[in-house]
């Protein structure tokens, strides 16, 4: 009887693994949505103590997956090695890495340095690592009243060295204002 015991046992489980099977319940959760929002959001890098750069946004979305923030209305003040402010860059809206801390700042992105050189884009990215301004966009440089501009450009965040890649135009004002006849 053991024995009919359990075949009866075997037949018993093998119809129950052959049976319909439940499918399994998956979490899913939305990755589109933001995982925190901060309101007065602030950060810096620095470097011995010493401020490097400021970011300030009156609203930032946290997206941890992306490793990412969303800045609306965005601030980047640049320092330098005595902690003096040499250059602000304003957007209407920028992305932060927590990764790289590498920036996005598109729509009127504007940076003024505090010797008055004004840079004008509609998106460009600052390269923490290596320390530069970067963008592929229509950009316009004004110094004074010397106005540069073109497609694409690479310049240190004070402004000093700019390189506009493609199409460059100049229009250079002689200090008895006269434009430069060699523009």
């Amino acid at each position: 009887m053991r024995r009919v015991d359990a075949w009866l046992a075997i037949i018993a489980v093998l119809a129950l693994a052959c049976s319909e099977k439940k499918p399994k319940t998956v979490q899913v959760t939305n990755s589109g949505a933001p995982d925190e929002t901060i309101a007065e959001f602030v950060t810096q890098e620095t470097d011995s103590g010493r401020v490097q750069w400021k970011l300030a946004a009156p609203r930032a979305t946290r997206y941890q997956a992306r490793n990412v923030f969303l800045l609306e209305h965005p601030t980047i003040e640049f320092f330098d090695e005595m902690g003096n402010l040499q250059t602000t860059l304003t957007a209407t809206n920028g992305e932060y890495s927590t990764i790289s801390h590498d920036m996005l700042a598109y729509g009127n992105v504007v940076a003024t340095s505090t010797k008055g050189e004004i840079l004008e884009t509609d998106s460009l990215r600052y390269l923490n690592e290596k320390d530069k301004i970067v963008s592929d966009s229509h950009v316009k440089l004004t110094r004074g009243r010397d106005v540069i501009t073109g497609i694409g450009m690479e310049a240190d965040h004070t402004l000093d060295s700019v390189d506009i890649k493609r199409n460059m135009r100049a229009r250079i004002v002689e200090e008895d204002g006269k434009l430069d006849g060699n523009n």
